[in-house]
């Protein structure tokens, strides 16, 4: 299975990966959130004391290209193979630049953020491990009526141990607005032999003045035995930007998504939308940062469980410059069995006065005299209560007051 893949390296020692993840293992390892995090992703101990037993792959072959041809879709559509952008397989709209990542790096570096260990710990080792990665700018004032997709694929190798680094940049200009879904997954087959797989991803998400972006991801991390992706979104004055999390596939391995919202703009405004359904391990870790007049965040998170565990941790702070900020966050549970767990960790930091913050969490079971109404009506227990699943779950959208042109763009889509 190597021919699939580029080049499969070895993680050596004082290499940049090997630094990056010592100094994200050294920092939080005994710190709350991470120490127990970290017990679930043991590849970051790992590489930080044997790198020797792991290995970061890059880029995929011509085979890999020849079989991803026959895939093609007819949609907009940014290809990645193993973290490299592959622009023979790529279409996207009229006027949208799209470039290597190392190829932006001089034109787009007013974008690119200095991550820090101690505020992105997993976000900092993908920028000092990843080979390359995609830079999609969307124009000032551009409007795409379809979605664009950045569909990220990868290949197991006989190779265990292996890291694989995924980075999506978006730039939105002026008055743009876009819908962009990254779709993750594994490609393999009856024949194939999934070895020990990790997955670090990120999205860094630049929104300009009055501009709407709207970035879903549904990872299907079914193989991979741990996947982390991080979201890192910076909103200019008047911008709009929601991340929506589908995390609705059945993952047997563990999952954490972190979502970082700035708001650096007066009446910018950010989303944090999720749907959940009984993961291995799950967690989900937002955090709203109001450094500005007027800005204005939600975060909703709603999950299904009969079984698993998933944990929630959603942050609100609010500095000095964000005076007048409205955050809200909220978190409701379905819990299906006594066996799976559910946990929400609110979290606010407020440094000013006339602002507005508000929290609140429920967890429930399903509504009995309503599944009793409908199997009266004819339907199975099993339907029934799937049913009821998929209208808590569908029922959850970004506001479309807050994002009036792609609101009516995709109606019936996001909203």
């Amino acid at each position: 299975m190597l021919t699939f893949v580029e080049n499969v390296s070895l993680v050596k020692e004082d290499s940049n990966i090997h630094r990056a993840v010592t100094a994200c293992h050294k920092y939080h390892n005994h710190r709350e959130p991470y120490k127990e995090i970290f017990c679930f992703f043991p590849w970051i101990r790992g590489i930080a004391h044997t790198p020797q037993e792991y290995s970061y792959a890059y880029g995929g072959t011509e085979v890999m290209r020849q079989q991803l041809l026959g895939k093609r879709s007819l949609s907009y559509e940014c290809v990645i193979m193993n973290g490299k952008y592959e622009d023979s397989l790529s279409y996207l709209p009229e006027g949208v630049e799209v470039f290597p990542y190392k190829e932006a790096l001089e034109s787009f570096a007013t974008f690119m953020q200095r991550l820090r260990v101690e505020e992105h710990p997993l976000a900092f080792v993908n920028a000092e491990s990843s080979q390359d990665g995609v830079v999609i700018y969307i124009p000032d004032g551009k409007v795409i009526d379809e979605q664009i997709f950045v569909h990220h694929i990868i290949y197991p190798v006989a190779r265990g141990n292996l890291l694989f680094s995924p980075k999506v940049i978006v730039v939105f200009g002026r008055e743009a607005c876009a819908a962009v879904h990254v779709f993750h997954h594994i490609e393999v087959d009856c024949r194939t032999v999934v070895r020990e797989m990790m997955v670090n991803g990120v999205t860094e998400v630049f929104v300009s003045e009055k501009a709407e972006a709207i970035i879903s991801i549904d990872p299907r991390y079914a193989h991979e035995s741990q996947f982390s992706w991080s979201h890192i979104a910076t909103i200019q004055a008047g911008g709009a930007c929601a991340v929506v999390h589908h995390l609705l596939e059945d993952a047997r391995s563990y999952g954490l998504f972190e979502n970082t919202f700035y708001l650096m703009g007066d009446y910018a405004h950010a989303e944090s939308v999720v749907a959940a359904r009984s993961p291995r391990k799950t967690w989900v870790r937002n955090l709203m940062h109001h450094d500005a007049k007027h800005t204005t965040s939600q975060q909703k998170i709603r999950s299904v469980l009969d079984s698993g565990e998933f944990l929630f941790e959603g942050g609100i702070k609010i500095t000095p410059q964000g005076e007048y900020a409205n955050a809200y966050q909220r978190h409701d549970t379905l819990l299906l069995d006594d066996q799976a767990r559910v946990s929400t960790y609110p979290r606010l930091e407020i440094l000013t006065d006339e602002v507005k913050a508000s929290h609140g969490a429920t967890v429930g079971s399903m509504d009995e005299k309503l599944l009793f109404y409908m199997r009266s009506r004819g339907l199975p227990l099993k339907l029934a209560r799937e049913r009821l699943v998929q209208g808590f779950l569908k029922s959850l959208t970004p506001t479309p007051e807050t994002f009036p042109r792609l609101s009516k763009v995709f109606k019936g889509l996001y909203f």
